[in-house]
C-alpha cells in the first residue's frame, strides 16, 4: 500500500520549486492533491502532473495571505474531494536587508507571506480536520528561525513565528488527533536559488525531492506519534 493512499492534501504554493516536488511525491504515494498558485507560468510547468494523474490533482488560484481566498480553497477542496486530511503550508518569501534598511512594506511582506499565510490556511482547514477526527499539518520554517542572522531580521522573525505557531497548534490540536510539525530545510537546489547564487556549491544543497520525502513521512501513518517537532533537512550544508 502506498504511504498516502487516498489521502486528500491541500498544498499551498504547490507549483513552486519545493511545492512541485511535494506534489509529485504525494501523487506518487497515492494522495489526491489540490495546489494553490498565483503565477500562471508556474502552473503551466505543472500541467504534466494533471495529465498524468488526471482527477487526482486540482489547482486553485489564490493569494493565501487573504482570508477570503483561503476560505475558497478549503471549500473547493471539500467540493471536489469531500474531505481534507493534510495541509502543507509551503507558500513563503525571502528578503535580505539590514534592519535600518528594512522598510515597513518589506517587513509586512515577510510576515504576510511566511506567517500570516500559515495562520489563515490552518484556521480555515483545521475545522474540517476536527470534524473528521484526524489530520496532518506540515509548515516550512528555516535555519534563521533558530538563530538570528545579519540582514535577515524580517525573514528570520517571520519563520521563528512559524515554529512557535507550529508548537502552539500541536498542543491545541492533539486532542483532535491532528499532528502539526515543521520542516527546517537547508538551502534547496532549485532553479531560483541557482540563479540568485550562481557562485555557490550546488552539490551541498538539499534536493527538493528529499525535503518532500520527509514531508510525506510526516503526513503518513508511520508518523502518527510525531507532533510539535521541527525537523532539520539540511543536506550536506
Amino acid at each position: 500500500m502506498k504511504k498516502l493512499e487516498d489521502k486528500v492534501a491541500v498544498i499551498t504554493g504547490g507549483t513552486g520549486g519545493l511545492g512541485k516536488a511535494v506534489m509529485s511525491v504525494f501523487l506518487a504515494e497515492g494522495a489526491f492533491v489540490l495546489s494553490t498558485y498565483v503565477n500562471d507560468e508556474e502552473l503551466e510547468g505543472c500541467l504534466s502532473l494533471r495529465e498524468e494523474y488526471k482527477a487526482r490533482v486540482a489547482f486553485g488560484k489564490a493569494d493565501v495571505t487573504k482570508a477570503s481566498n483561503v476560505s475558497n480553497v478549503a471549500l473547493k477542496t471539500i467540493e471536489k474531494f469531500s474531505r481534507i486530511d493534510i495541509l502543507v503550508n509551503i507558500v513563503g518569501g525571502f528578503a535580505q536587508s539590514p534592519l535600518i534598511e528594512t522598510d515597513e512594506e518589506a517587513w509586512d511582506r515577510m510576515m504576510n507571506m511566511n506567517l500570516k499565510s500559515v495562520f489563515l490556511c490552518s484556521r480555515s482547514i483545521v475545522p474540517h480536520m476536527i470534524k473528521q477526527g484526524r489530520g496532518s499539518i506540515v509548515n516550512i520554517a528555516s535555519r534563521p528561525a533558530l538563530k538570528g542572522s545579519p540582514g535577515l531580521s524580517a525573514y528570520g522573525a517571520s519563520k521563528a513565528g512559524v515554529l512557535n505557531l507550529t508548537q502552539s497548534m500541536a498542543e491545541e490540536l492533539k486532542e483532535h488527533n491532528i499532528n502539526v510539525n515543521a520542516i527546517i530545510p537547508g538551502t534547496m537546489d532549485t532553479p531560483g536559488n541557482r540563479k540568485s547564487m550562481p557562485g555557490a556549491d550546488f552539490t551541498k544543497w538539499v534536493a527538493p525531492e528529499d525535503v518532500a520525502g520527509v514531508i510525506a513521512f510526516l503526513c503518513s501513518e508511520d508518523a502518527r506519534a510525531v507532533s510539535g517537532a521541527a525537523i532539520p533537512v539540511y543536506g550536506k550544508s
